[in-house]
């Protein structure tokens, strides 16, 4: 009797020391996430969330389905308010990009980091920019020489939106080539893949977008790149592509990605995220996908990634005020 006495005791007290590492795992998603992209499907903000839905799949982090939503326009305004309207239940989670502390500086009721539940830094993204195969733009000096003899004679186009890293970074380039920003011509569209589309179509010479998007585009024939706007070159098919550096312009633009959450996430929901995408981010796969995408690894969150953005608000004042409001 006091032998099956004390088993009892063992296995209430088993119980109840498992009780606590349950509980522990605290809160995860009980039904399917949103996951938005404020870019339209195939843009790099787009491919940012594929490739972590994937990830997360195949390594059952997040065990209900994740469905992308693509949420294009106003600077991730647009995705941003879509995310805090699905309510801070923590099943939605979005893209973060630079707009989230250039829409502070621009103004004019776009969402920024403040709206949002800053979760995690990613990655740091490099842009790229290219011309057409027959342009008879064939590298740096040649802008500079057309813009230096007019500032409005290239049309410039980015995406997705104003004051997007892509349009900074081509700012920071027109810039380190002595000519005024404010006179350039700044064409924003919904996605880099629309940006080449149009330039494809003679609408505009020079496209600014990451470098993922160039080498399907270079494989085919159809662009040249002209300059990688990084502190060094890259690797794969674009380690022949030179700096802006390499050409006598001053000018480099560190991109970067992560993910947020609603406003007012709370700490269970935000201790989810961070973990799903720490471990995301030290997966084989990961590492895979970093290198294809021409993505360089700088994972931050908590206090590191707030103290980052607070950082890069300072950085994003002097490169918008060069931009002006055009």
């Amino acid at each position: 009797m006091n032998q099956r006495i004390m088993a009892l005791s063992w296995a209430v007290l088993c119980c109840g020391l498992a009780t606590p590492a349950v509980a522990a795992q605290g809160w995860a998603p009980s039904r399917p996430v949103a996951f938005i992209a404020g870019s339209a499907a195939g843009g790099s903000l787009d491919l940012t969330a594929r490739t972590l839905q994937r990830i997360w799949e195949q390594n059952q982090t997040v065990k209900p389905p994740v469905i992308v939503i693509n949420k294009p326009g106003a600077g991730n305004s647009v995705a941003w308010n879509y995310l805090n309207e699905r309510g801070g239940d923590g099943h939605a989670v979005a893209i973060g990009t630079t707009n989230l502390v250039s829409n502070p500086v621009m103004g004019g009721n776009l969402a920024g980091f403040s709206d949002v539940t800053p979760l995690a830094l990613l990655f740091d993204d490099y842009f790229i920019l290219m011309v057409r195969a027959d342009s008879p733009l064939k590298s740096l000096a040649d802008v500079k020489q057309r813009l230096q003899q007019d500032p409005g004679a290239l049309a410039i186009g980015f995406g997705p939106g104003i004051g997007a890293g892509s349009h900074s970074a081509a700012a920071v380039v027109v810039k380190g080539m002595g000519i005024d920003v404010k006179k350039s011509r700044m064409i924003p569209y919904r996605s880099a893949g629309e940006a080449v589309t149009a330039m494809l179509g003679g609408q505009i010479e020079i496209v600014s977008g990451t470098a993922v998007n160039a080498p399907p585009f270079i494989a085919a024939g159809r662009v040249r790149a002209i300059a990688i706007i990084a502190p060094q070159r890259l690797w794969g098919s674009l380690a022949n592509v030179p700096t802006a550096k390499e050409q006598g312009v001053s000018a480099t633009f560190t991109n970067w990605r992560g993910v947020v959450g609603p406003k007012g996430m709370r700490k269970e929901q935000v201790d989810f995220w961070v973990r799903a995408l720490k471990s995301a981010s030290d997966s084989d796969a990961w590492q895979k996908d970093l290198e294809r995408n021409f993505w360089k690894a700088n994972f931050q969150s908590g206090a590191q990634f707030d103290k980052f953005l607070r950082a890069e608000l300072g950085t994003f004042r002097s490169i918008w005020a060069d931009i002006g409001s055009k």
